[in-house]
């Protein structure tokens, strides 16, 4: 076990992280919140090592025990994406200085960055195993295959289990719940992160439609998968996640807008540069918590979403 210690940033609050992941779905298995901090458990980027992270507050310095990789350096620049703690603080809260509604939003949900999914790898594998599931069915789905054949890695006691690396799912033949088709699917999910493909600093540094469009090669990656691997999996700080449509209808909420457009939802995202994508995950929680999560026009408007961005990229 190694001790690593971060810096913690003006106005984040741990606690505002692990409220998050505790009711985050797509998470099970990769988060766990306690009274006093937050454990994850996840594929390290690029070795795809199981590790996992127990983080504490104590003081100015949030404190990390590490378990699964002598890789420090590496560790230390995925959980820093994962939760913020690498963007610049004074900046962002100077958004919502600047913007009432943003800065309500993050008195909302004060101390909160952002948390995203711990790589494009692990966004891709919920991109094909939840289409067409109950997210709940399919978060226990993703948890049957980690505990099949993914790793195990203790930490403090506690044993973690971790979804499985490209290689192991490589070697599924078949799994209870899990279709054929999706299971060829997140063996090409697999075969992509082998190759590179789905490498969190790659994509960072594409530009984004041309990261989207590169993800959407993928097997079974449309564009709300594409959007999901980009701004959830590789955490990109700044975007516009134009496939889901839960971000218009929390604008709107937030703003006080009827049915606003992309065009607006656009234009008043200037304001928010260089965190539009942190501004789109505040929106979402707002509308999750003002009860608006599931509308039942959600499901029609993001095929409708799917099918503009598909003409778009033609």
């Amino acid at each position: 076990m190694k001790t690593l210690r971060f810096e913690k940033p003006r106005g984040f609050a741990l606690q505002a992280a692990a409220e998050f992941y505790a009711g985050f779905i797509p998470g099970s298995g990769m988060a766990a919140a306690s009274a006093d901090g937050l454990t994850l458990a996840f594929r390290l980027d690029k070795t795809f090592e199981a590790v996992t992270v127990a983080l504490r507050d104590d003081g100015a310095c949030l404190v990390a025990e590490c378990s699964g990789t002598i890789d420090t350096h590496l560790l230390s620049r995925q959980v820093g994406r994962m939760l913020g703690l690498d963007a610049d603080a004074n900046a962002w809260l100077a958004v919502g200085e600047r913007d009432s509604v943003v800065g309500k939003l993050q008195a909302e949900f004060s101390g909160f960055f952002t948390a995203a999914k711990a790589s494009p790898y692990d966004a891709a594998a919920w991109g094909v195993i939840s289409p067409r599931m109950n997210m709940r069915a399919a978060a226990h789905l993703k948890m049957a295959i980690s505990e099949k054949h993914g790793d195990t890695v203790t930490l403090m006691g506690r044993v973690h289990h971790v979804f499985p690396s490209p290689q192991q799912i490589i070697d599924i033949d078949r799994f209870p719940g899990l279709s054929d088709v999706k299971l060829e699917r997140l063996k090409g999910i697999a075969v992509a992160a082998l190759e590179g493909k789905l490498d969190a600093d790659r994509l960072r540094a594409m530009p984004v439609n041309d990261a989207l469009a590169d993800l959407q090669t993928l097997p079974g990656v449309g564009p709300w998968t594409a959007s999901h691997i980009l701004f959830r999996g590789a955490a990109l700080i700044d975007g516009l996640p134009t496939a889901e449509p839960r971000i218009l209808h929390g604008l709107g909420d937030a703003y006080g807008i009827e049915s606003p457009t992309v065009e607006v939802f656009a234009r008043l995202a200037e304001a928010w540069r260089p965190f539009r994508m942190w501004v789109c995950i505040l929106l979402a929680r707002h509308l999750a918590r003002s009860g608006g999560w599931n509308k039942p026009v959600l499901a029609r408007e993001r095929a409708a979403a799917g099918r503009q961005l598909r003409r778009a990229a033609h």
